[in-house]
């Protein structure tokens, strides 16, 4: 179901029971822009700490445009998962001193049209959200209500100096006890509210019962059996509307649902940008905030990594993306894994062959592969393949949890939840240049390209270090040039290969020196 600000609030009762409901959620985001260029390119040096201060600054630019999310309820009875599924679409909001900004990349757009991006409900409906930091900031302005003055645009002061003028020629020329203004837009409706107040002593206003818009104004505020609404309600009105999306993200730091989704790192930081606040300058603080909004998160990405190295040949995916690992369950390529596998049913259909990368959609195909994949691992535990619920597949999956994979890194994922791991990748080359005085780095990449995927960076003038995907890869490389004219390829050493590690060798070897010679010179004059 596509969710936007003309129908979310009608809808967010039945999304807040079916989220309480759910075993777990899955997620998904589309972005205006990517990181790119020669300064983001994943490298296999990067640790994950250098990588999210290499992106921290930038990705205040970029913004999810969708979220997709997918409650998946259990049925025990008859063993199956109701999918629920929801595209929410997202657009940046001006309001008093908040003034949301964000770009657009062109290979992004041409990659959004290509999967049908609809820019109109993008920007026409797209749901207002906030951080906690933006949240903060308004409620202040809210209290200062003189710091307002820049809320409205031209038309909306118009139109409120128009509304006063009513109230006005109503209190003078009629003898109503009560008029009504009908206002659609709920920011215009609460500066009327104020403004109404401040103008006429005598007047009490609130909201029309039954029809939220309508703000109804009696002649006499102490007429009995009526009350003027409380300025804190109608705060808490206005910050409903402007809150808008930010109100499911708080839902689901409520409710702590297990978060699914696949390749999470990116996403992981525009939701703490777009949602949580401005990121912390320590990549620790970064982790910590997440873990806390959402406890419980799984990447079905690194799952799936992990799981392949368990199976066969004949039975592994032959590439753990998104859309090859969901048509590989969804086909039961693999009949060992099926055996009492749940039915699952999306119980709002979206159109498959347009479909992905469009947000609920993808949501729902993480959690239909997580759940496949939380199957396999509850039977290796059991030790034979039957139907299990959603607590023994969490139960099995749970050495994966809050850890997200990493692309192209020195290691393989993300732990939220304490200390990422150590290096996995080989230790680090060492390249000397034989034959010409200065390096070139790229001469040396294509050199070495064909025994594996490597990245190299230099290190002095005429030196570079090598970082291999594998150790298959490095052995191979220290293999095939342990003779070469051109280069001069070893394991790196810190102490044998930096200046530091060179000038404490040099002056060990010194002291070392001197003190024998010391020793051997008080011999001799003995």
């Amino acid at each position: 179901m596509e969710i936007t600000k003309n129908n979310f609030f009608e809808e967010l009762d039945n999304i807040t029971e079916n989220l309480k409901r759910s075993s777990f959620v899955g997620f998904d985001a589309e972005f205006t822009a990517m990181l790119s260029g020669e300064r983001f390119k994943h490298r296999l040096f990067d640790t994950n700490e250098d990588r999210y201060n290499l992106i921290k600054n930038e990705v205040g630019k970029i913004l999810m445009t969708q979220v997709g999310l997918t409650m998946f309820q259990y049925n025990r009875d008859l063993d199956k998962y109701d999918a629920i599924g929801y595209t929410f679409h997202l657009c940046p909001q001006a309001f008093g001193d908040v003034d949301q900004f964000f770009i657009f990349q062109a290979s992004t757009l041409q990659f959004l049209c290509k999967h049908k991006f609809d820019f109109n409900k993008f920007i026409y409906q797209g749901l207002r959200f906030l951080n906690k930091a933006e949240e903060d900031q308004i409620r202040q302005q809210l209290t200062a209500f003189d710091n307002l003055s820049n809320v409205l645009e031209m038309d909306g002061e118009r139109q409120l100096q128009h509304y006063c003028s009513e109230v006005s020629w109503w209190l003078t020329n009629s003898d109503e006890g009560t008029m009504y203004l009908d206002i659609e837009d709920p920011i215009l409706r609460y500066m009327t509210h104020n403004e109404l107040r401040t103008r006429f002593d005598n007047i009490l206003t609130t909201d029309s019962l039954g029809n939220s818009n309508k703000v109804l104004i009696y002649r006499d505020r102490y007429v009995e059996g009526a009350n003027s609404a409380p300025l804190r309600i109608l705060k808490d009105n206005l910050m409903s509307h402007l809150l808008g999306f930010s109100q499911i993200i708080n839902l689901l730091a409520i409710y702590k649902k297990p978060i699914i989704g696949h390749n999470l790192f990116l996403d992981t930081i525009l939701l703490h940008n777009q949602f949580i606040g401005p990121l912390p300058h320590k990549y620790v603080m970064f982790k910590q905030n997440i873990r806390n909004f959402f406890p419980k998160m799984y990447d079905t990405k690194h799952i799936s990594y992990v799981v392949g190295k368990k199976l066969s040949l004949d039975e592994v995916w032959k590439s753990n993306a998104l859309q090859d690992l969901y048509e590989f369950f969804s086909e039961g390529k693999c009949k060992r894994l099926e055996q009492g596998a749940n039915f699952i049913r999306l119980t709002t259909p979206f159109d498959v062959k347009q479909s992905y990368h469009e947000a609920g959609w993808d949501s729902y195909c993480s959690g239909y592969i997580f759940i496949r994949l939380g199957h396999w691992a509850a039977c290796e535990l059991i030790g034979k393949y039957r139907p299990v619920g959603p607590t023994e597949k969490l139960s099995a999956l749970e050495p994966y949890v809050n850890k997200v994979n990493v692309i192209r890194g020195a290691v393989l994922y993300m732990n939220l939840a304490g200390d990422d791991p150590p290096r996995q990748r080989p230790n680090l080359l060492h390249v000397k240049c034989i034959k010409e005085r200065v390096i070139n780095v790229s001469k040396v990449a294509s050199s070495l390209a064909a025994y594996g995927s490597v990245d190299v960076k230099p290190y002095d003038v005429r030196t570079a270090l090598v970082a291999a995907s594998s150790h298959f890869t490095a052995d191979k490389i220290l293999k095939q040039f342990k003779n070469s004219a051109d280069y001069r390829i070893t394991p790196y050493s810190p102490i044998r290969h930096s200046a530091a590690g060179k000038m404490a060798l040099w002056s060990g070897a010194i002291l070392t020196t001197s003190i024998f010679l010391y020793f051997l010179h008080r011999k001799v004059n003995e």
